[in-house]
């Protein structure tokens, strides 16, 4: 039975989970920090303050315990939108990345084990070199004001819910920044399974299409390496979820018995993320209902972190009654090659 990754499914196994780790931030004077997340059971331990915020803003330690709460706040807010893609992308984590980083490596690297005769040479990896490519680390940043109105009513939950948004927010980044490029490319034919028409009840044509979609892809070569397509992964609306199941299960359909479709051990159902900020209107588009992408993992797809989510709080504006603004920022990149990985599925009515 192919493993079913979506919000809810992630969130029903995180409630079996029991999880420490430390989360970094950056303290006041910009030095680096870190506070311990614990999860007992799913259910995350929250972080109290001693003091009331107005006072927590007038001394160094007692900022430093703000930015702490912050950050735990902030967590809670992502465990609300866990991370969809991880079956899809290789992670790569390192400070040293550049403002533009050469994709080469992680898409052509060529390596190949061969018999060694005594005294012969061994055969070392290589890279194609072709035309060079970059893929830029991008800074995404948001924050809060914690205003003067804040200190004088004491108004910590209402900075406890800014915290918790901010979370939401990035992790919603990620999932949209990382499955986008798949839900959005134009696709050429060789990439591309058209819905079945000529079965006669809608599970058969679903069915129908599915296995055409594995066969399709796996007839594509990569003009590189010469390897064939092999998914593993399907990604579609929560929309078709119950359908996709049924149909990639053994089942019966008039009288005649249909064996399991095997070579798909991962599903992926994502509706993307709306959130209004002020007047706007911000949305991250989901797969259409009437589409589905068969994608083989990790090859073609990394996810460059420079930095992950860092915290710190400073930079008060007297003029404006702000004592204090909270920003959090990450530095990333994403290479993704769609057309080397990816079928796109038209289904059936």
């Amino acid at each position: 039975m192919a493993r079913i990754i979506s919000i809810d499914t992630l969130r029903d196994e995180r409630r079996k989970q029991n999880v420490e780790v430390d989360v970094p931030f950056v303290a006041p004077g910009g030095k680096p920090g870190s506070v311990t997340k614990r999860l007992i059971n799913g259910e995350m331990e929250t972080y109290e303050l001693t003091r009331p915020i107005g006072e927590m803003l007038t001394t160094p330690a007692g900022l430093y315990e703000l930015v702490q709460k912050s950050v735990i706040d902030l967590e809670l807010g992502r465990e609300q939108v866990p991370l969809l893609y991880s079956p899809i992308y290789r992670r790569i984590e390192d400070a040293n990345f550049t403002e533009h980083v050469d994709i080469k490596p992680f898409l052509n690297a060529q390596v190949v084990f061969l018999e060694h005769m005594e005294l012969e040479e061994i055969k070392l990896g290589a890279r194609k070199i072709g035309e060079k490519d970059t893929v830029p680390i991008v800074t995404w940043a948001s924050g809060f004001q914690i205003t003067e109105d804040m200190r004088v009513y004491d108004k910590t939950w209402e900075v406890a819910q800014y915290n918790r948004a901010l979370g939401e927010a990035y992790n919603s980044l990620l999932n949209h920044i990382h499955l986008y490029p798949i839900i959005s490319y134009n696709y050429p034919r060789k990439n591309q399974t058209s819905a079945n028409t000529t079965e006669t009840t809608y599970r058969e044509k679903l069915r129908a299409t599915l296995k055409a979609a594995l066969a399709h892809a796996s007839q594509d070569r990569n003009t590189d390496t010469r390897a064939p397509r092999r998914p593993n992964i399907l990604l579609a609306s929560s929309a078709k979820r119950w359908d996709i199941e049924e149909v990639l299960q053994r089942m019966v359909i008039g009288g005649t018995e249909y064996p399991a479709i095997s070579g798909i051990d991962t599903m992926i159902f994502y509706d993307g993320w709306t959130v209004t900020v002020g007047e706007k209107t911000y949305e991250y588009p989901g797969v259409d209902p009437n589409k589905a992408y068969l994608i083989e993992g990790r090859k073609f797809f990394v996810e460059l972190v420079k930095h992950d989510l860092l915290v710190d709080a400073g930079n008060a504006d007297l003029s404006r009654l702000v004592e204090e603004l909270v920003v959090a920022r990450a530095r990333r990149g994403v290479v993704a090659s769609p057309v080397n990985a990816v079928e796109e599925i038209t289904l059936p009515n």
